[in-house]
């Protein structure tokens, strides 16, 4: 009961949120609040540089039931391999006409085509330059643009794990401003442009920048996420009730307990589990979050998604 105050205002600051709705991406997050604290969504992330692999079929292969939620990547779309980008947005638009929930993280490309520190030279340009920061943003407002001609809403999530600085949305600025500062204005720059400049209203505004030093404002959030691939839960989700909005498991090899994070009052909105990276399916890996026993067993995949907290496809309402 001791979480109930805190539940309370989460509901309160969620359903204030400026962020512009259409009338079924109202629906989604107005549903989103209402089950926060009574039950956990279950997510699978797609496997974006093989399509060939049907991550959803795979869990329901281990455990006879799909995924409520979905997770894409706009990481290819760039240059040369934007129909690759293009094909993720079609395979959104197909997993959400069969009933289910879509999320979408961006490993934004930049200059040479890399986004990790060690790969490009790019950073947040100084003095808030956002020409080359807009042409990105536009071409990805005009795959959201589709998702939302196509009636999809999106739990969007960009410049994830920007406290990190393994991304250059998190590396230092070249004139002094601390990371911290530039993210947070390049995240109120994006939100303005796409919710405003493009108009679009089928997005839900998930954050998940790790620190709470780097979180841009109750203005421009509606939901906080935390990736954790150490079994560390508890520690982040205190970390996350600073910011008094539902909170999310928006990647993680490891799924928690459900009945271990109700008794503890540790209440996931959702957890999204990383795909597979080594091969066939039943592959034993580190390599492999879902498929074999290498992050969870076969008998924990199956009690998870059929535990009664836990929303699978077949337990999501009709929008």
């Amino acid at each position: 009961m001791r979480y109930l105050p805190l539940l309370l205002l989460a509901f309160a600051l969620g359903s204030a949120s400026a962020a512009p709705r259409d009338a079924r991406t109202q629906a989604t997050y107005d549903y989103l609040l209402g089950i926060w604290g009574k039950n956990i969504i279950a997510g699978q992330s797609d496997l974006t540089w093989r399509d060939d692999v049907d991550m959803a079929q795979r869990v329901h292969d281990d455990t006879g039931k799909y995924p409520a939620l979905m997770g894409y990547d706009f990481m290819n779309y760039y240059d040369a391999t934007e129909a690759d980008g293009r094909h993720q947005t079609e395979e959104a638009i197909a997993w959400s006409r069969k009933g289910g929930l879509v999320s979408f993280h961006w490993h934004w490309r930049m200059e040479n085509g890399k986004f990790y520190t060690k790969e490009t030279p790019y950073a947040i340009p100084a003095d808030q330059d956002w020409r080359k920061i807009d042409d990105a943003i536009d071409r990805i407002a005009v795959e959201l643009k589709r998702l939302q001609d196509a009636n999809v809403p999106v739990l969007w999530r960009p410049l994830h794990e920007g406290s990190g600085g393994w991304f250059w949305w998190g590396r230092p600025r070249t004139d002094g401003v601390e990371p911290a500062t530039a993210y947070i204005q390049l995240w109120r720059h994006m939100y303005t442009r796409l919710t405003q400049t493009h108009g679009l209203r089928n997005l839900i505004w998930v954050w998940n920048g790790q620190d709470p030093a780097w979180y841009p404002g109750d203005d421009v959030v509606d939901i906080t996420g935390y990736d954790i691939y150490d079994k560390t839960y508890s520690a982040a989700y205190r970390k996350a009730q600073q910011h008094a909005k539902p909170i999310a498991l928006t990647e993680t090899g490891y799924i928690p307990d459900p009945a271990q994070s109700a008794a503890a009052g540790e209440w996931w909105l959702w957890f999204m589990v990383w795909n597979d990276a080594a091969g066939a399916a039943g592959v034993t890996s580190q390599d492999n979050f879902w498929t074999g026993e290498y992050h969870n067993t076969g008998a924990h995949k199956r009690k998870v998604y059929n535990d009664p907290r836990v929303i699978t496809l077949d337990r999501l309402p009709k929008f």
